[in-house]
């Protein structure tokens, strides 16, 4: 059975991981202190690629390793990326709040009855055509009058 993430002792993991790491001049020291990683993990229930991933255990290697990572062409593209992701998102976000505040305007002051265009609420029809419920009625009116002329054809 897992043992939730608030049971699971990040700081322990990363000094264990840090006893196990390339830095350690004592092999055997190393070995045990991966034996006792891999129990420690197992006995929690997840696996070691399972807890490598969660930010309480990121920011305690982070504290006991201080690791030195390397910013790549790819990885700087891909934070560029996001920003201008992050940017539209936010634009996005705007604009729908804004057309919200300006149909519910529409809506309060009257709309089309006030001389107002505009997009219409969701179910509300203008009074075209292209209601699903009237091309459907015509279209059964249209049948059963063909029908009726077909029978008064054979009489």
């Amino acid at each position: 059975m897992p043992v939730p993430p608030s049971d699971f002792d990040a700081e322990r993991f990363a000094a264990l991981w840090a006893g196990f790491d390339m830095g350690n001049a004592s092999e055997a020291e190393a070995m045990n202190k991966g034996r006792a990683l891999r129990r420690m993990v197992a006995a929690s229930g997840l696996r070691i690629v399972d807890v490598m991933g969660r930010a309480d255990v990121m920011q305690a290697l982070d504290a006991q390793l201080q690791p030195v990572r390397e910013e790549s062409a790819e990885l700087k593209a891909a934070f560029l990326e996001i920003a201008k992701l992050a940017d539209l998102a936010k634009q996005r976000e705007e604009m729908i709040d804004e057309l919200r505040g300006e149909l519910a305007e529409a809506i309060g002051s009257g709309g089309a009855s006030a001389g107002q265009t505009g997009p219409l609420p969701p179910g509300v029809s203008d009074g075209g055509l292209v209601d699903g419920g009237l091309v459907a009625a015509v279209s059964i009116a249209a049948v059963a009058l063909m029908i009726a002329a077909a029978f008064q054809a054979f009489q």
